[in-house]
């Protein structure tokens, strides 16, 4: 499930950040990929928004976490280029 927080401002497509909410996979032994189709995903074009969000996540506000661990992520895509800023880990 792809989210997409819509703001008045569209995002520089070469600078954002996102806020991946990553499911915990036993077969995996890992969080699922940022790519994967059940990561919810918003974008921000500011990084006061996008930390503001991520600080404001909680377990009860991952509806798919099915009793596992939750892995937040907050990213900055500077010309297509990842860069981890922040990561947390939520518990049941």
């Amino acid at each position: 499930m792809n989210a997409t927080l819509e703001n008045d401002k569209k995002p520089a497509t070469e600078d954002y950040f996102l806020l991946a909410t990553r499911n915990w996979d036993d077969k995996l032994a890992d969080f699922l990929p940022v790519d994967d189709p059940s990561t919810a995903i918003q974008t921000f074009g500011e990084y006061s928004d996008a930390e503001t969000a991520y600080f404001s996540m909680d377990y009860k506000g991952c509806p798919k976490a099915g009793g596992k661990d939750v892995k937040i992520e907050l990213i900055h895509m500077r010309f297509g280029t990842p860069h981890i800023v922040r990561n947390q880990i939520l518990f049941p």
